[in-house]
């Protein structure tokens, strides 16, 4: 609340600064407005203000008593040329009406208070305005005025909120940059603390004492330390629920409070009507004015993902509170409106009025909006979500450009067209991404214009698809951390379009590689086949085991690059293609699939000593990037120099999956040059199957059953990097409870003084 209140102090001291003059004469004819003159029907406004002789020379009468010199002129070119442009009259001028405009005439004018004269019985000669009608008019006016501005200035200080916020992660983003890039790649690979530069501050007692409070109390513990869904709403971090908490609070508050009133205003006498009105006013206009940053926040090329390294994940959390904020205020908005309807008893007339329905019909797209975005209904019909998403965002703009057609100048539509601007670029930067990836032309090319080829093959064992996707683009360069959108466009519902973390890839010559074994060909039809390896086996399998290991020292210009995802099938999209895959008697099948990307960021695992790579499921497919990465940096024939060298000295991966026979399959390929290093470990847990390893002379690994105790575990890696004063990063990918369980743990090492920590966690829904 103090906040708030410091907010209005300085927004009344902004208006109290500026000047009052061109009030002063819109005061005056707006005071006559209450008045009828005889020799003009009272039904055109602008003819009687403009060319009504006794009412002309009664507002020429009145501004040279209450207005200065300067307010006069002003005020009385701005009457003019409003009589011109809305009138389409000329103001008659002083020297027709001089007569009457003398010291002596003045002072012998009538003068009049507020509803002193009936509108009923026109006056037949010129009159005055009493000082206190006069004032009573003023203050009116410069009340609307002030509440009218007020209106827009807080909707912009939810503006200044977020710039903050952005401003603040991008000095943070900026500050890592550029200290990393001004050392030498000796001292790069000399440093070994959490940050680049937090290591230089750490030696600084207070400032390391500072950092690791923020890092340990705001940057990684769940909101409330052992939960992290709080009156319904899902958080990842602390940091998350204050950045939200506050722009909360701060669209409370200035919805609230910061309005003007005083007894006898002549709109709205009494002041729980102009406190009804200014707030009713102020919530649609707020609403209005966040509209931006829906769709700002909402979009998949979103630059402050890029500019402040957040992820999708956190940019989504943001983006579905400014739309619950912005539902909020137009209900209320559109609540106090229908009761100053019926307080006037105009309710009927006022629904009979176009853009009034307009205005209910957004509010209620936007409340069904509210609804289908809730989790539960979102995560069980994903597709219906998607659909629903586009097409109840369109009704809501188009509603809302409706609504406020009826404002001179259309200025609410300065809220409107940036929001359209952002949802079009972000589409359109959407179709070049798609053009990008999956679409490449070439006059030297026996094929003119060659397109993204996908196989994909079902694991019945494992219960999983993997895509193999070969894409048109020889310049893709996929890294750790990314993620596509995944789209199937010879659907009924091709446009939808699903994120996949890339799992896997690799380069390889000539024509796609099979997924399936050509072994199976020779099987009969009572053979499980889902224990067959998915590439081909033999010394070609262990071929390819090596093959991406050389990327780095090959010439890849001539090589084909394989993109490898595994999808879960659950419902919708992803259990169709276990389905088509599940048509096809060696469960494989070729198909389209088209990719949009890429996204996201590689963070820096290779800048930190030892790394605990903790996964779940799928989320594997965010662990073996990172760890093929770490293979290609640590190889001494890696010459390129874009490449920094690891620091990483030691290695951890834990992943639990329900099927052993996912691990085994991942282990026998991606995994196993890995799993022949000393610097790399691995303990693997299956939930529903601890099958040991079919030949056990090549598996060198064990599977264990149940779920691995990550509280002992981080406790002891954090002990030990503390005890080797070694920098720790830890990488989890995988479900929620598993996430939230991995960041207490961490959180209890860092409450207990363990330093030079970082969590990373990977977004497993979406």
């Amino acid at each position: 609340m103090l906040l708030g209140w410091l907010l209005v102090a300085c927004a009344q001291g902004v208006w109290a600064n500026t000047p009052k003059d061109e009030l002063c004469v819109t005061a005056v004819f707006s005071a006559y407005n209450y008045i009828s003159f005889a020799g003009t029907p009272p039904k055109p406004l602008w003819h009687s203000r403009c060319r009504n002789a006794l009412k002309v020379t009664s507002i020429y009468a009145a501004s040279e008593v209450y207005c200065s010199e300067q307010a006069r002129a002003q005020g009385l070119a701005e009457l003019a040329d409003q009589c011109r442009e809305f009138g389409h009259e000329e103001l008659l001028s002083r020297d027709e009406v001089a007569e009457n405009l003398t010291e002596d005439a003045i002072r012998n004018m009538r003068r009049v208070d507020y509803l002193e004269l009936s509108r009923a019985d026109p006056v037949d000669v010129p009159v005055l305005l009493s000082a206190t009608y006069y004032d009573l008019m003023f203050n009116t006016l410069d009340s609307w005025e002030y509440v009218s501005w007020a209106h827009h200035a807080f909707g912009y200080l939810g503006y200044a909120y977020w710039g903050i916020i952005l401003s603040l992660g991008m000095i943070s983003r900026l500050c890592i940059w550029a200290f990393h890039r001004r050392r030498s790649p000796k001292e790069r690979s000399l440093e070994s603390n959490v940050y680049p530069f937090v290591g230089t501050l750490e030696k600084l007692p207070l400032a390391g004492t500072c950092l690791h409070w923020i890092q340990t109390h705001i940057m990684i513990p769940a909101p409330l330390a052992t939960r992290k869904c709080i009156l319904g709403f899902t958080f990842s971090t602390r940091a998350e629920a204050l950045i939200v908490l506050g722009f909360w609070v701060l669209s409370i508050v200035l919805s609230v409070i910061g309005y003007r009133t005083f007894p006898d205003n002549i709109y709205w006498p009494d002041i729980p009507s102009q406190l009804l009105r200014y707030s009713a006013d102020r919530t649609g206009i707020m609403s209005f004015a966040n509209f931006p940053l829906i769709w700002l926040f909402g979009g998949r090329n979103n630059i402050f993902m890029w500019a402040t390294g957040w992820s999708f994940a956190s940019f989504n959390i943001f983006h579905r509170h400014v739309a619950r904020v912005v539902t909020l205020q137009a209900v209320v908005h559109s609540v106090l409106y229908i009761v100053m309807y019926i307080q006037a008893n105009t309710l009927w007339k006022g629904l009979s009025k176009a853009y009034v329905l307009w205005g209910i019909l957004g509010t209620a797209v936007m409340v069904l909006l509210l609804i289908t975005s809730l989790d539960r209904i979102r995560i069980a019909t994903y597709e219906l979500f998607l659909i629903a998403h586009v097409v109840l965002s369109v009704l809501t703009l188009v509603g809302c450009f409706y609504h406020t057609i009826i404002f001179e100048g259309h200025e609410y539509w300065q809220y409107l067209w940036p929001s359209t601007i952002i949802w079009v670029a972000d589409r359109f930067l959407r179709i070049v991404r798609l053009c990008y990836c999956n679409l490449h032309v070439s006059i030297s090319n026996k094929r003119l214009v060659k397109s993204s080829a996908t196989r994909m093959v079902y694991d019945k064992a494992a219960d999983v698809v993997r895509m193999e996707i070969t894409p048109a683009t020889p310049l893709l360069q996929p890294s750790p951390g990314q993620y596509y959108f995944l789209y199937q466009p010879f659907r009924l519902t091709g446009w939808e379009s699903h994120p996949f973390t890339i799992g896997a890839w690799h380069y390889e010559a000539g024509e796609m590689t099979s997924l399936a074994p050509a072994l199976t060909q020779n099987l009969n039809n009572t053979q499980d086949v889902s224990h067959v390896p998915l590439l081909a086996g033999g010394s070609n399998d262990t071929e390819y085991q090596h093959n991406w290991a050389k990327d780095a020292t090959k010439d890849t210009k001539s090589m084909e690059l394989k993109m490898i995802f595994w999808v879960r099938p659950y419902d919708g999209w992803t259990r169709e293609l276990r389905q088509q895959c599940l048509r096809s008697p060696n469960l494989t099948t070729n198909t389209t699939v088209l990719l949009e990307g890429p996204y996201g960021d590689t963070f820096p695992l290779w800048r930190y000593e030892s790394v605990l790579i903790i996964v779940g499921g799928t989320g594997i497919a965010s662990a073996v990037p990172y760890i093929q990465d770490h293979l290609r940096r640590s190889d001494e024939g890696d010459e390129n120099p874009e490449n920094e060298k690891t620091r990483v000295r030691d290695i951890e991966l834990v992943w639990t999956t329900k099927q052993a026979a996912f691990i085994h399959d991942v282990s026998r390929r991606e995994l196993k040059p890995a799993l022949a290093r000393n610097d790399f470990s691995a303990s693997f847990y299956a939930t529903r199957d601890s099958t040991a390893c079919e030949d056990l002379n090549n598996c060198g690994y064990e599977v264990q059953g149940g779920r691995p105790h990550l509280q002992s575990l981080i406790m002891s890696r954090a002990c030990d990097a503390s005890s080797a004063d070694s920098s720790l990063a830890i990488l989890v990918c995988g479900p929620s409870g598993m996430a939230d369980e991995a960041r207490a743990a961490t959180h209890l090492a860092m409450r207990q003084g363990h330093r030079s920590i970082k969590f990373v966690e990977e977004s497993f829904t979406w």
